[in-house]
């Protein structure tokens, strides 16, 4: 169901998979294009609620009291009729690719969890072996957009082509790079897909 949605958000948005790009996935672009709902994003540096109520106040959202102001959270989406904003904590303990991640996972809310979820999805912290179903799936939409299948199958055949073996440890390290995902977000997936060899 999840490769399915995202799929279908592919082709929304115009941005099919192209085994034949470098680069990683444009996150941005999936935000700006999506329609159903519309999902703004934002990065803070060193996210938390207080922040997350003052920004929405900003925008000239009425929201009632989300928390603790002070709580630290990786991600956070807020819903609003067909409007969402999606935060994301850009400080030290999250580097580019658990940000990019922590916004896909937010916009994996959005997309799959729209109409079941309440008003606001905190995320203390992206947990990957969460025991949450919704959580889960949110982490699942974030590795089908990020890491497309048919780009590590592609990265995994230019490599066997090249040197006829795949170590599954250096695809990683030239995957994780290209992509900007973590080396352990990539392991995962390789590992789902069984590409590369060990």
């Amino acid at each position: 169901m999840i490769p399915e949605t995202v799929a279908r958000l592919r082709t929304e948005c115009g941005l099919p998979v192209d085994p034949s790009r470098r680069g990683p996935v444009p996150l941005n672009r999936f935000f700006e294009e999506l329609s159903t709902p519309r999902v703004a994003h934002r990065a803070i540096p060193t996210l938390t609620l207080g922040k997350v109520e003052a920004h929405l106040r900003s925008e000239g959202v009425e929201v009632a009291d989300l928390g603790e102001p002070n709580l630290r959270v990786d991600g956070l989406l807020f819903r609003l009729g067909g409007a969402a904003w999606a935060y994301v904590s850009d400080d030290e303990r999250n580097p580019l690719p658990r940000r990019r991640f922590t916004a896909a996972h937010e916009l994996g809310h959005a997309v799959l969890h729209g109409k079941v979820m309440d008003r606001v999805a905190i995320d203390e912290t992206i947990e990957p072996n969460s025991k949450d179903p919704i959580e889960r799936e949110a982490n699942r939409f974030a590795v089908e957009l990020l890491m497309p299948a048919e780009v590590c199958r592609a990265r995994a055949e230019e490599l066997r082509a090249e040197y006829r073996a795949c170590p599954r440890g250096v695809l990683i390290y030239r995957l994780a790079a290209e992509l900007l995902v973590s080396a352990e977000a990539l392991r995962y997936r390789l590992d789902e897909l069984g590409v590369g060899d060990d």
